[in-house]
Order: C-alpha cells, then sequence, then structure tokens
C-alpha cells in the first residue's frame, strides 16, 4: 500500500529525529540548580557552638567543582580587571585560623581577641575561618574554590566567645579594633538584637575613618532555640544603622531562601549575594565545608568592595557602597525590593561600569586608563540558572527549526529527482 502522507509530512520524519538528536537539554547544572550545593557530601559549618560540644572538626572532604557562587557571580571574569591587591578587609566574628589552613596563607593575620584578650590564632567555631576564606582565599591545586579577592587580605577580629555568642558590647569594641587596624572594608559577620550607644558610636567612628561597614540583614543565624526566630522580630544590628550595607542571601535560583523574609530579626536589605549552601574553608586544615546565612552573602560582598577598591582607589567608602549598589542585577533606580534589596551584588559591572556621578571633574590619567581597560570587559549576562538555561533552549529551538525547514524542501525534491543532481543553471525537470 502506497503511503498518503504529502511530502512534507514524509520529510518531517527524519527532521523530527534529527532535532531529538541535536536539542541541547534545557536543565541547568547541577551545581546551579535551585536549592542544591556544590556537594551534600561536605560537613556544613555553623554560625555558633551549641553548649557543651567540642570546637568544630577538620574537613577530611574536598571538591574540585567551581563552587555555583563563583560561577553565578562570574568571579573568574573580574580576575581579569581586579583580584583586590593592596586592600585589607577585617572581618569580625569568631576569630580565625592563622596557621592551619592552606587557603588562608599568607592572606590572614590575627588581630585582637577583644572578648578573651590577646591575638586570635585559632577558630572554635570555625565561621570566621570560612568567612575569610571566602573573602580571600587562595586558589589551591586540584581545587577550584577560591576568594572573591585573592590578593587582598583579611585582619580576623573575634567579638565571640568560644562558642559564637556575642553582645553589642563585645560587638562594638570589635569593630573599633577593625578600624584602628586601618581596614577599608570591615564586614560584621554578627548581628545582635538591639544597638545601645556604644555600638552606634563605633559603627559611626568606623565610618568617619572612612570604612564601608557591611553586615549581615538578619539574625537567624544566631537565635538559637526551638521557635526563637518566630517569636523575635525586629530590626537586625548594626545592619539596621545608618550606612551600614546589609546583605541578604540567595540561593542558586537568585530568590532569597523560602520564607527567608517573613520572620525573626531583620533589616531590609540593600544588596544580596549567594548565601545557601556555599563552598568554603574551614578550621583544621585544607578540608572543605558548605555554609549559608546572610554573613555568607555579605563575606562575597565584602570581597567584591575589595575588589572595586584595588580597581578604583581612589573611591570613598559611600562611592563603593553607590557602585554595588548601581551595578547590581536587578537594580533599576525603584524602591528595594524587601528579599534582595537592590539586586545581586555583580563583580564585574562593578568594575566595569562607568559611572557619570563619579566623573562631576575631569577624570585623571589612571581613570581615563581603568575605563580603558574596562570596556575590555563587557558586563556579564543576568546571572541566574534560568537565564542561561533559556538561553540554550532558544538557540537550540532556532537550530532545530532552521533544520526542519531545510529538510522538509529539500527530501521531497531529492526524492523526485530519484537523487540524481539537476541540470546545471535551473530546476530538474521531467523525463518524457
Amino acid at each position: 500500500m502506497r503511503s498518503s502522507r504529502s511530502p512534507v509530512s514524509r520529510a518531517l520524519g527524519p527532521a523530527v529525529l534529527a532535532a531529538l538528536l541535536l536539542t541541547p537539554t534545557a536543565a541547568a547544572p547541577a551545581s546551579a540548580a535551585p536549592g542544591d550545593g556544590d556537594s551534600p557530601s561536605l560537613p556544613g559549618m555553623s554560625a555558633t557552638l551549641a553548649e557543651g560540644r567540642p570546637c568544630t572538626a577538620k574537613s577530611a572532604k574536598k571538591s574540585a567543582l567551581t563552587p555555583w557562587a563563583q560561577g553565578f557571580l562570574g568571579v573568574g571574569r573580574a580576575w581579569e580587571l581586579s583580584r583586590g591587591a593592596g586592600v585589607k578587609v577585617a572581618v569580625v566574628g569568631t576569630g580565625a585560623d592563622t596557621s592551619r589552613v592552606p587557603a588562608l596563607e599568607d592572606r590572614v593575620t590575627g588581630g585582637r581577641d577583644v572578648v578573651a584578650g590577646g591575638t586570635v590564632r585559632d577558630d572554635c567555631v570555625g565561621y570566621g575561618t570560612f568567612l575569610a576564606g571566602l573573602v580571600v582565599g587562595r586558589p589551591q591545586e586540584g581545587v577550584a574554590a577560591a576568594g572573591v579577592a585573592p590578593e587582598a587580605r583579611v585582619v580576623a577580629v573575634r567579638a565571640t566567645d568560644k562558642g559564637g555568642t556575642t553582645t553589642p558590647g563585645a560587638l562594638a569594641d570589635g569593630i573599633r579594633v577593625a578600624t584602628a587596624s586601618g581596614a577599608r572594608i570591615i564586614h560584621v559577620a554578627l548581628a545582635v538584637p538591639s544597638a545601645p550607644r556604644k555600638l552606634k558610636d563605633a559603627v559611626a567612628a568606623a565610618q568617619k575613618a572612612g570604612a564601608l561597614v557591611v553586615a549581615p540583614a538578619s539574625a537567624r543565624e544566631w537565635e538559637g532555640g526551638s521557635g526563637s526566630s518566630r517569636a523575635e522580630n525586629g530590626p537586625a544590628y548594626p545592619a539596621a544603622l545608618p550606612g551600614v550595607l546589609a546583605v541578604s542571601s540567595v540561593g542558586p535560583d537568585g530568590a532569597p531562601p523560602a520564607g527567608d523574609t517573613e520572620q525573626g530579626r531583620r533589616t531590609r536589605p540593600r544588596l544580596s549575594a549567594p548565601g545557601v549552601a556555599v563552598t568554603g574553608p574551614g578550621p583544621g586544615g585544607d578540608g572543605q565545608f558548605t555554609g549559608s546565612g546572610d554573613a555568607v552573602a555579605g563575606a562575597f560582598v565584602a570581597g567584591t568592595a575589595a575588589l572595586v577598591l584595588s580597581y578604583h582607589p581612589g573611591l570613598s567608602a559611600e562611592q563603593v557602597a553607590h557602585r554595588l549598589e548601581a551595578t547590581a542585577y536587578g537594580a533599576v533606580g525603584g524602591a528595594p525590593d524587601p528579599g534582595v534589596g537592590l539586586g545581586v551584588v555583580d563583580p564585574v559591572r562593578a568594575l566595569s561600569a562607568v559611572l557619570p556621578e563619579e566623573h562631576a571633574s575631569p577624570p585623571s590619567a589612571s581613570d581615563a586608563r581603568a575605563a580603558s581597560a574596562a570596556r575590555a570587559v563587557p558586563p556579564l549576562a543576568p546571572p541566574t540558572a534560568r537565564d542561561h538555561a533559556l538561553a540554550v533552549v532558544v538557540g537550540g529551538a532556532v537550530a532545530v527549526t532552521l533544520l526542519v525547514a531545510f529538510l522538509a524542501f529539500v527530501l521531497p525534491r531529492g526524492r523526485r529527482r530519484g537523487w540524481r543532481a539537476g541540470p546545471a543553471g535551473g530546476p530538474a525537470t521531467s523525463a518524457d
């Protein structure tokens, strides 16, 4: 029996098969799938230790994968312009393991321990070590993870007890020590429920000295006990103080964690950054951990600020904050979103954008050179897994459409000619 299908329908058979073979998958990479971490096998890093628990043990595991946050932020492209050289960042938190972590070697020094006294040399909790690594961690052989600003320097100030608990007074002391160290960026990696005069004065003194103060927008990492985050609503400090750059966390899909903005002590963020299941170093050796929270997101913002200050050394703290906000992905000049603020920090655009308001007077020769270099690296496309997947699907769809059209036209004509070449100069003609 002869087939009743038209030449076009017969052509679509092999065309569809070819389309199925050639169409790329639309699924996002596993490391960028919403809610997924870089390696579920890595131990988790907590901001505090439960009472009676021993210090965080070193991790025996590492991952060779590039952490999702690095790809999400385009850190590798930002390094073409700046790696943070010449900039000091203070991390006020649980201290840092300054001698046993290869990623922190020659990058992190111990500041004062304002609670127990002396100089910081270790980190029982490990959270400060983790955050310092996200800011300035050195690339290690066989490990793709590195800090945002690997040529910057961190001074680790401890403002907690051994288990990671702090007070507004201890936090104020830690900020003053960080200011005295000469740090241009102070990442206050802790949050407290109130801001007495001592804390307000310490933040104001840091700002007067020219430091950019970055702080987590929420206090959920430090709200221990069942239901405490639901019971205590209100602002988190120092994030709620004037001029402080409050930062919230987003996951691989570019959105805040589910329920993150509903209850608990929280200040409306000005910026956001990766802060869900992020990979970084920990105390005791070269093993890795995964950590989450707004303080983790703050470390990425502090590292980006270090890149900007290294590339644009003449900027003030206020100008750095403005540049980070104006170039954030999603910043459109409207009201900040309650979950992500003005948008997700974008290191490439923060470095390469030319902001007219920064050049009210004629630019210097160094500024002109910086602008010229910046144009060599165009800004990233939207840093989300969904946009990447969409681009892949659209490109595949265009290719498949062209293929189907080509085969639908060529195959019927070929069959009519018996796959013989047509005469030169015109189409094939029927035989008598």
